[in-house]
């Protein structure tokens, strides 16, 4: 389903211009492809996500007319844009997980078992982590279906429209990452200090020009054409040199070996060579875990995560003197859960302005322990659920 793009990155480069020339025309794509989406679409809303006290990345929802309404905005056959700027850096296990427990909790088995292999495909187009600066769009079009373009480079289109909304409920869903944030994305509030980091957060060359080498093809491997067999003559002439004036050749050494989750890979001093030569820092897939994410686990994950936010839900209690003042807020928590289902820790995230809510959902948390046993098909140690917790008074 995969439908790669090939841009003018396919050609051939002299190779003493290579670096330059593929950051140039990079560059140019990426500002001519944003100025051609700005223009077809307007700003809906924007919200800076926090996550441990830090701003980690802008949100911004685009729309062909301003819409406040999230359900018709799902609804809506028109061209939008979810468009992500990195204000830090993430690991690619973190990312995923940020995305797939938002996609479990805001998104019904049915939707989402039709498409789970085609959102794990987009979460895992990019090949490298998000780095502080990275653009990363996913785009929907009624024509083209749905596609991912990191920055400026579309590594996936033509998938089905419902895929974006998938996307699209994580952050205007049921659950969204705070209420704020999602008033924001609708319209209904405004947040100028996002606004202003759409206009300044900008790629860095070196990572448009890494993200425009993953779509170039490899170089064929030529067979090696054998060398002709040498006279006797010669040979011999060749074994008298060697034995008057030997050349000692160079030693050997082996290859360095860099570690990824575990696995050995070889070579790693002549791949950092090739990625100097194509004008980027060492492969950040070399510093990384390796992750083998399948659609059983994600379903897994898809079904385990609603019971452990069901059931921290049904603990929850409004603090009297908190309902009393008029408090009302939003609390994160990072909720970590062995294989057996007990509640090895609790991490406030983002905590709201109030003691006593700060309180109440850690205390929620708490007394929602033990959860279930975690499915057979997810793999790791440990569950880990970022969790939203939001007081509000009706």
């Amino acid at each position: 389903m995969n439908n790669h793009s090939h841009s003018q990155y396919r050609g051939q480069r002299k190779a003493g211009t290579q670096n330059y020339s593929l950051i140039s025309f990079a560059i140019i794509g990426v500002m001519l492809l944003c100025n051609t989406a700005n223009a077809e679409l307007s700003l809906n809303g924007s919200a800076i996500y926090k996550d441990l006290g830090k701003q980690q990345f802008v949100a911004a929802l685009y729309l062909d007319t301003q819409n406040n309404n999230a359900n018709s905005i799902q609804l809506e056959q028109s061209a939008k844009r979810m468009e992500v700027k990195m204000l830090n850096n993430y690991s690619k296990r973190r990312w995923l997980n940020l995305w797939m427990q938002s996609i479990s909790i805001n998104n019904d088995r049915e939707s989402f078992s039709g498409s789970a292999q085609e959102v794990i495909d987009m979460m895992q187009a990019p090949k490298s982590a998000p780095q502080k600066g990275d653009i990363i769009e996913y785009r929907f079009d009624p024509k083209q279906g749905t596609s991912v373009i990191f920055n400026g480079t579309e590594l996936i289109s033509n998938y089905p429209g419902e895929v974006f909304n998938i996307l699209l409920r994580t952050w205007i869903g049921p659950i969204p990452p705070t209420t704020l944030f999602k008033e924001q994305l609708l319209g209904n509030s405004d947040d100028s200090r996002a606004k202003a980091l759409l206009e300044t957060v900008k790629p860095q060359p070196k990572r448009i020009a890494l993200a425009a080498s993953w779509m170039i093809p490899p170089k064929p491997v030529l067979p090696a054409t054998p060398e002709p067999a040498p006279e006797p003559a010669q040979t011999k002439v060749l074994a008298e040199v060697e034995e008057v004036a030997p050349t000692p050749a160079p030693e050997q050494q082996p290859a360095e070996s860099t570690t990824i989750g575990g696995d050995k890979i070889a070579g790693a001093d002549e791949s950092e060579e090739a990625d100097r030569a194509e004008g980027t820092e060492p492969s950040e897939e070399q510093e990384e875990e390796a992750i083998d994410f399948n659609v059983a686990e994600a379903l897994a994950q898809r079904d385990y995560t609603p019971l452990v936010v069901a059931q921290i839900y049904k603990s929850i209690s409004y603090p009297n003197r908190a309902a009393e003042k008029n408090q009302q807020g939003t609390v994160r928590i990072a909720v970590i859960i062995d294989r057996s289902g007990e509640l090895l820790d609790t991490v406030t995230t983002q905590e709201s302005k109030y003691r006593l809510l700060n309180q109440a959902a850690l205390k929620a948390v708490k007394k929602a322990a033990p959860f279930p046993e975690l499915p057979a098909e997810i793999k790791a140690d440990s569950f880990e659920l970022n969790l939203p917790i939001t007081f509000r008074l009706k």
